[in-house]
């Protein structure tokens, strides 16, 4: 056991199936190399002009932003994690800093949200940058004048929560450095050797390789839940096996100091299961499909042709709900999940597309899932994209739809519903 923690240590990439882990474990150095006086001269240097922050951004992009706002209770920062044209045209961009993130720079969400956000109120001026070095945003914050921020590019976005991609939120959330530094301590041999002992634990235990992880926190209104609902889903999701994340009620809040052990525990579970903790194919196979979809304009999402109460009732590990509605109802996501599981079996729940770039993996990759996606008709006029040929309205149903053929693809079941409010979707799925 010592020997694999020292290897762990060393970043010793061969401890981890596939060849992603080469360019993937620069995570087990963030302690070391953004604590300290990296950290001092970010919280120095971040525009302070506007007390509302608006981080735009998706999946490893932004939960960690979600999580540390949720110990810091009134943070002044709201995280737009959609494409919904609804929550969209209920934004407010003028007067406040706006936050672009994407690792890639190339994010769907990130890229039509900045666009729309400048072209509503928002300043060049008044938007951080967050990205990869050399990504087209990165070359178009500096052509602004936008303050940038570089990512690792050897860390996944999903462990990128002691990077700038989780810090820099975390400053404007109200955290200050020497508070950051607290609760982020560096890794030893005694850490990793007890997270190891908790990976190979009869908990852990799997059955055709698929094993469960309970969440204390529902990943629909918890930040903290949220964000390891993606680490462990997309992590271990994949080659027909993956641990999967299912609430199992109330606990104690999820402790941003616990997000490096997370990170930890997840590659060890990832590697107990053979597969590759950082790589994500089925993710970027549906996020192409947006893209051709947008190209050709998107089929009506209510072909779903299956029944969605047949679809519930098969055979499955898992079923899951992918609810296309605006953010202001994630409060209703919960109730509706908890019905469909006492009526079907062990369920999962989020916004779409939010779950696009999080259980969206283990959805297509992982053990035998079924799925309904429930879609609620937008209320608001569509309006087309600053510089794009397409709306919100028009994005937000080809992601659904591009899931429901990547889904199709895999050879799970699905269906989809097409609602008002989700006390219709409740009745549909006979999960009253």
């Amino acid at each position: 056991m010592s020997s694999i923690a020292d290897a762990l240590l060393a970043g010793d990439p061969s401890l981890f199936v596939g060849d992603t882990a080469r360019r993937s474990l620069g995570w087990l150095d963030h302690v070391d190399r953004y604590l300290g006086e990296w950290l001092d001269r970010l919280a120095a240097e971040l525009p302070h002009h506007y007390e509302r922050v608006l981080l735009l951004g998706m999946g490893g992009s932004s939960s960690p932003a979600r999580f540390y706002a949720e110990e810091r209770p009134g943070a002044a920062i709201a995280v737009l994690d959609t494409s919904n044209p609804d929550t969209v045209a209920a934004t407010d961009f003028s007067s406040a800093i706006v936050i672009a993130s994407s690792k890639s720079g190339s994010t769907v969400e990130t890229q039509t949200l900045l666009a729309h956000a400048l072209a509503h109120g928002a300043r060049e001026r008044d938007v951080v940058v967050i990205t990869d070095p050399g990504t087209s945003l990165d070359e178009w914050g500096r052509s602004v004048g936008a303050h940038v921020v570089h990512g690792d590019p050897a860390t996944g976005g999903r462990y990128s929560a002691l990077s700038p991609f989780g810090l820099v939120p975390a400053l404007y959330c109200g955290w200050t450095p020497d508070e950051l530094r607290t609760v982020h301590r560096p890794l030893d041999r005694a850490r990793v050797e007890e997270l190891l002992a908790r990976a190979e634990s009869d908990r852990f235990a799997t059955e055709d390789g698929t094993g469960t992880f309970g969440l204390h926190g529902d990943p629909a209104t918890s930040g903290g839940a949220l964000w390891l609902e993606q680490l462990v889903a997309e992590s271990t999701g994949k080659e027909g096996r993956g641990y999967v994340p299912l609430v199992e009620g109330d606990g104690e809040p999820y402790r941003v100091a616990e997000m490096l052990d997370d990170q930890v525990l997840t590659a060890l579970l990832a590697r107990r299961l053979g597969v590759d903790p950082f790589d994500q194919p089925n993710v970027e196979s549906a996020k192409r499909a947006v893209f051709r979809l947008l190209a050709v304009g998107a089929d009506d999402p209510q072909d779903g042709g299956d029944d969605p109460r047949r679809v519930l009732a098969t055979p499955a590990r898992l079923r899951t709900l992918q609810v296309y509605g605006p953010l202001e109802m994630a409060e209703a996501v919960a109730p509706l999940r908890e019905a469909v599981e006492r009526a079907y079996g062990p369920t999962t729940a989020n916004l779409g597309p939010r779950y696009l770039h999080s259980t969206g993996q283990l959805h297509k990759g992982g053990p035998s899932c079924a799925a309904v996606q429930v879609i609620v008709r937008p209320r608001s006029t569509p309006q087309r994209i600053q510089g794009r040929h397409y709306s919100f309205h028009d994005l937000h149903r080809a992601q659904a739809r591009a899931d429901l053929l990547a889904m199709r693809e895999a050879g799970r079941p699905v269906a989809v519903v097409d609602v008002d409010d989700l006390d219709e979707a409740r009745v549909l799925l006979g999960a009253e």
